[in-house]
């Protein structure tokens, strides 16, 4: 499978490092497989709908607390992550109405701390804060593939975006869908940052997560029902858009989303959990996380495009040619034209 060159997405990672070197490390991904495979929504079953999944080999349709972290081998360039990370995979609506798969290049992977712990009677974050790694074992989603609709008051609606990047540098920012040509796209989805220091999971596989309850989705301080600050998760994944640019009709995701608003992500954790906690609790000083000592960095390597351990349902998703049907029989669904064109003239592109 083509794949996003490691030194491109290293390049794009730059600008966020520079701004707060000590509070991030980056993790950038080839990519593992695309295939209708989702262990967290539909464990040890085909999913509904194709996923673009980077991360650990171990990837299946069945994933036990344990099966991430003991892959044999991840298509991130830290090799102490074998967590899984996956988003929905994105296709071209032809003219002719059939469904071309776009080609996904690979992934960009940030961990920040942006969040803190609850405090009774506190509005904001004290200095020196520090948020806990993302615990054993947690697996979580953020977005909703079933969502057409669009509120700018919602955290969880605002962490989702698009980007489209054009070699003239113009803007092209939306939370929708681009309605125009790319040369390449990138899709954003940023997990929630705050934990109710129990559940690795919960029924939605949402629930025991939440969004900070002041500042906004990215930084802030917990809500009390959720008091535990973890690092948060930021994913970007990269689409080769260009091959469409002379003949753009419109972008739709696998689920059959015209809008993009139904944009989501998944994680499962498969960190080397000691040495993760390790580089957390004191990778410090001028360097930070970027310190070739700290522990974040054993065995570092490059991001290499993998196969899973255990193959994927074999299924047709569009590598031999254009579809007639999205894979599952999606069928094209979007909000009203109206309500689009509204939140469309809000968003500052």
């Amino acid at each position: 499978m083509p794949s996003l060159n490691s030194a491109f997405i290293a390049a794009l990672c730059l600008p966020l490092i520079k701004l707060a070197e000590a509070q991030i490390f980056t993790v950038s991904c080839q990519p593992l497989s695309v295939h209708r495979g989702d262990p967290i929504v539909s464990p040890g079953q085909i999913s509904a709908h194709v996923h673009a999944i980077i991360g650990g080999t171990g990837f299946q349709q069945t994933m036990g607390l344990d099966t991430a972290v003991n892959a044999r081998g991840t298509t991130c360039d830290k090799k102490i992550d074998k967590s899984n990370y996956w988003q929905p995979q994105l296709y071209h609506l032809n003219h002719d109405g059939k469904f071309e798969i776009v080609q996904f290049e690979g992934s960009a992977l940030y961990y920040l701390n942006r969040a803190c712990d609850y405090e009774p009677g506190k509005v904001h974050c004290p200095p020196g804060f520090e948020a806990k790694p993302p615990p054993a074992g947690l697996r979580m989603v953020t977005g909703n593939p079933m969502r057409r609709t669009f509120d700018q008051s919602r955290f969880d609606h605002i962490a989702i975006r698009h980007i489209c990047l054009n070699d003239d540098g113009s803007p092209g920012d939306s939370y929708h869908l681009p309605t125009k040509p790319c040369q390449r796209m990138r899709a954003e989805t940023y997990f929630p940052s705050c934990w109710d220091g129990k559940n690795l999971d919960s029924p939605n596989h949402s629930s025991h997560m939440a969004y900070p309850q002041t500042g906004s989705y990215d930084t802030g301080m917990c809500p009390e029902s959720h008091p535990i600050a973890i690092f948060s998760v930021f994913m970007e994944f990269f689409y080769d858009t260009k091959v469409f640019n002379n003949r753009f009709n419109k972008w739709v995701y696998a689920m059959g989303d015209l809008t993009g608003y139904g944009l989501h992500g998944d994680f499962i954790n498969g960190w080397d959990q000691h040495a993760l906690e390790t580089a957390i609790a004191t990778c410090s000083g001028p360097d930070g996380f970027f310190s070739p000592n700290c522990s974040i960095n054993k065995d570092t390597g490059s991001a290499q495009a993998m196969d899973p351990e255990i193959a994927p349902p074999s299924e047709e998703v569009g590598f031999s040619g254009p579809l007639s049907q999205l894979p599952g029989n999606n069928p094209i669904t979007m909000a009203s034209m109206s309500m689009r064109s509204r939140v469309a003239r809000n968003i500052q592109l």
